[in-house]
């Protein structure tokens, strides 16, 4: 076991032996990501409902793309919170404009985008080089580390292994691992019981609000959020008071 803490703010995490961390916004750029996804199932609605060209950014925005800069909205919904919910967000702002298209065909138009981007999805994966470190860490300390993305299983493991990473870590849940919404706190739950650990001797390390949720419902001891992704030090600071800029700022001892 390890205890962690900053030298920023002097907070720590004791007795620790597993990390479950966030794979989009802290291992990877979700910027340059996301926004390629948004971008395709925004020209792929237009094109297959014939909309007029001019929603782009509507619809684009909706699902929480800064067009006039080309990054991620802080407030998301996209790589922030669940498919669900970005879903619901795109069908209100259609609603709103008085264009109603069913829920299941916005899922299929989704879907449709993800296996044509599976196939090139590489080119979209930028490494936090932070991060590479921290994790190259945390196996020289013998901890446990899980991914729980609220992508997809198949897209977080191919992301992981695109960056020379999966060795590293003993378990990666998606999304559409069947443990719902990540905030809940069921995959954490479901990460302590397969590694058979008290919940206290685990922490989430994510760039969102839904990570430090996903803590606190699953009774972990903590988790500690980090700037690396689409919401600022200082708005993380008012949800988490361990928060940081980035990884290198945690150091590890072993415990006593």
């Amino acid at each position: 076991m390890v205890d962690i803490f900053s030298n920023k703010n002097g907070l720590i995490y004791k007795d620790i032996s597993c990390i479950i961390l966030d794979k989009d916004g802290t291992i990877t750029d979700s910027h340059f990501y996301w926004s390629e996804i948004i971008a395709r199932r925004s020209k792929k609605l237009i094109h297959k409902f014939k909309l007029d060209n001019s929603l782009y950014d509507l619809i684009a925005e909706s699902m929480g793309l800064d067009i006039s800069t080309n990054k991620l909205l802080p407030e998301g919904p996209i790589a922030l919170k669940s498919r669900s919910e970005v879903v619901k967000k795109l069908e209100i702002t259609l609603k709103n404009n008085n264009i109603k298209i069913a829920q299941e065909s916005i899922l299929n138009v989704f879907a449709e985008v993800h296996n044509e981007f599976k196939k090139d999805s590489d080119k979209f994966i930028k490494p936090i080089h932070n991060a590479f470190n921290f994790i190259k860490k945390c196996k020289k300390f013998d901890l446990k580390l899980a991914l729980i993305s609220s992508d997809t299983e198949i897209n977080s493991k191919k992301a992981l292994k695109f960056l020379n990473l999966d060795t590293y870590f003993d378990m990666v849940l998606g999304g559409d691992s069947g443990f719902g919404n990540k905030s809940d706190g069921n995959s954490a739950i479901y990460v302590n019981k397969n590694f058979k650990l008290n919940p206290n001797q685990v922490i989430t390390i994510g760039d969102a609000p839904t990570d430090n949720q996903m803590a606190k419902n699953a009774n972990l001891q903590g988790s500690i959020l980090v700037a690396t992704g689409q919401i600022s030090l200082i708005e993380l600071l008012k949800i988490n008071k361990f928060s940081i800029n980035n990884l290198s700022e945690l150091t590890f001892v072993k415990s006593k």
